[in-house]
């Protein structure tokens, strides 16, 4: 009997799958224009500040520069982690690496089986696509 199937999984594995649906989601470009135009505004706002005090322009261009960098690093984080998530699902996929012939080979090997037991379906009498 051969041995069932556990599938392995840890957090970065999860976190990696669910980073990635997120990413897939067509709302996810909505994410990161909403987080740019932030940082645009924000940047405009301190570009466009009417006055001379040091002290507000100081204040302004330290969240410009810190929306800017929470942008960068959360898309980054992001990446990161749907990096390490694949990495590590790799580490613990025991696949060998098959040439082109042995994957064509077993295609056909299926391609036949199947071939076969639909074949010894059609004695069963039973009516097409009722199976």
């Amino acid at each position: 009997m051969s041995a069932t199937f556990e599938p392995i999984s840890t957090p970065a594995i999860e976190r990696a799958q669910r980073l990635m649906s997120v990413r897939a989601n067509q709302g996810f470009r909505d994410i990161i224009q909403i987080s740019l135009e932030i940082v645009n505004s924000l940047t405009a706002i301190a570009t466009d500040y009417p006055g001379w005090d040091k002290d507000q322009l100081m204040v302004l261009n330290v969240r410009a520069k810190t929306a800017k960098e929470h942008h960068e690093l959360l898309f980054a984080r992001i990446q990161d982690a749907i990096r390490t998530g694949v990495q590590e699902q790799a580490a613990h996929t025991n696949l060998t690496d098959k040439s082109v012939t042995e994957v064509l080979e077993t295609g056909d090997f299926v391609r036949q089986e199947v071939l076969t037991r639909f074949s010894e379906m059609d004695f069963d009498g039973r009516l097409p696509g009722t199976y």
